[in-house]
């Protein structure tokens, strides 16, 4: 049986070939933000990360393990992956406004006792 001519070019096909299902890390991603509301913020930093490595085109996965990592105070690599997100889409409002309480929370200082009490 002869083989269907296919007239997309070789790099769409192969971009094709390589693209994961669009439906694929949706799973995870819901279990994530399922964990961050019971405050397992561990557990659900490694399903955003397995949600973003099963479907890296999808920004909101980068945004979500983004407002995890700001969770735990790791702000440098929240900043990087909320970068990530907006360089993906970059009319996203949601991904600024995140980015912008990222850096306003990195620039706080840290809990505790900020100065000292005289007696």
């Amino acid at each position: 049986m002869p083989r269907k001519k296919d007239n997309r070019g070789r790099e769409e096909r192969v971009e094709e070939i390589l693209r994961p299902a669009p439906y694929l890390g949706y799973d995870r991603d819901a279990l994530a933000r399922h964990l961050v509301a019971c405050g397992a913020l561990k557990i659900a930093e490694s399903q955003f990360r397995r949600a973003i490595w099963l479907n890296p085109f999808e920004p909101a996965f980068k945004q979500h393990l983004a407002v995890c990592l700001q969770a735990q105070k790791q702000y440098a690599e929240a900043k990087e992956w909320i970068t990530k997100a907006i360089e993906q889409q970059p009319d996203n409002a949601a991904s600024r406004r995140i980015l912008e309480t990222i850096e306003r929370d990195s620039r706080r200082p840290p809990d505790g006792p900020t100065a000292e009490v005289k007696g």
